[in-house]
């Protein structure tokens, strides 16, 4: 698990020190779509796996892979700020699959 989070680290270097296009600024319509794609994936990975971390590397995998996928298309790059918005996005999922759900079940079902 260690080396998953080292390579999500390098990978997330990578992606603040690659150059920015001027088509790929913060506030893009994309960026929305990608919080909301890592959103799903991050709640779907918090269900299945225990961990947090683990949960959060599975939701970013797919980001990541489309990102890869983008660097290799004409006309397309690998944008950081695209994968910083997936970020966000896993992160939040992975918490709220937590809160909802929990090793004994649905979470708010132990508060009554």
């Amino acid at each position: 698990m260690k080396t998953l989070a080292a390579l999500l680290a390098s990978l997330a270097l990578l992606a603040t020190t690659a150059p920015a296009r001027a088509s790929d600024d913060w506030n893009g319509p994309d960026k929305a779509k990608h919080v909301a794609v890592s959103a799903v994936f991050g709640t779907l990975s918090a269900m299945h796996f225990e961990n947090k971390w683990t949960a959060f590397g599975v939701a970013m995998i797919p980001g990541m892979a489309k990102e890869i996928y983008d660097s290799g298309r004409a006309n397309n790059h690998f944008s950081g700020k695209d994968l910083a918005a997936d970020a966000l996005g896993a992160a939040l999922g992975v918490q709220l699959g937590h809160w909802i759900v929990t090793r004994n079940g649905v979470a708010y079902q132990a508060a009554f």
